[in-house]
């Protein structure tokens, strides 16, 4: 007969010579509560560091997340923000030259400059909704 003793689990087996086997469970002899303080303490520690290493990973992967995101949205305000002014600049200084000829000058001014804004107003708009969906509050899943 051959006597098996895992003492993690308190758990003691014995199989005989034609092959069954049978078990019989004794108490624990190691109780988490009978391990000195100073261990205790170290293995709490040990458990804190390793909480603070995930949370330290999870908002490491959080924050890469939301920075693609995050490029996107300043992407779209750049590009707005930059056509804005380069669509003004043209636009002003090339066909109000045409307009002003037909309708005036005021006239070709008020269409050109109207005609930019809406373009980077709708620009803005698609931006600042991009933006609004970004998950950066915790709560916000």
């Amino acid at each position: 007969m051959i006597v098996l003793n895992d003492k993690t689990t308190g758990i003691e087996a014995e199989q005989s010579c034609d092959g069954a086997e049978t078990a019989q469970t004794e108490p624990l002899t190691s109780n988490p509560d009978d391990r000195p303080l100073k261990l205790q303490v170290s293995d709490l520690v040990d458990d804190v560091r390793k909480l603070a290493e995930a949370e330290i990973e999870y908002y490491r992967v959080k924050l890469s997340v939301n920075m693609a995101a995050t490029k996107t949205v300043l992407v779209l305000f750049s590009v707005a923000i930059i056509l804005g002014i380069t669509t003004m600049v043209a636009l002003i200084l090339g066909i109000l030259l045409i307009l002003s000829h037909y309708w005036g000058p005021v006239a070709a001014t008020g269409l050109l400059t109207g005609g930019a804004l809406l373009l980077t107003t709708i620009l803005m708009t698609m931006a600042i909704k991009r933006a609004r969906k970004l998950p950066l509050d915790e709560n916000d899943q």
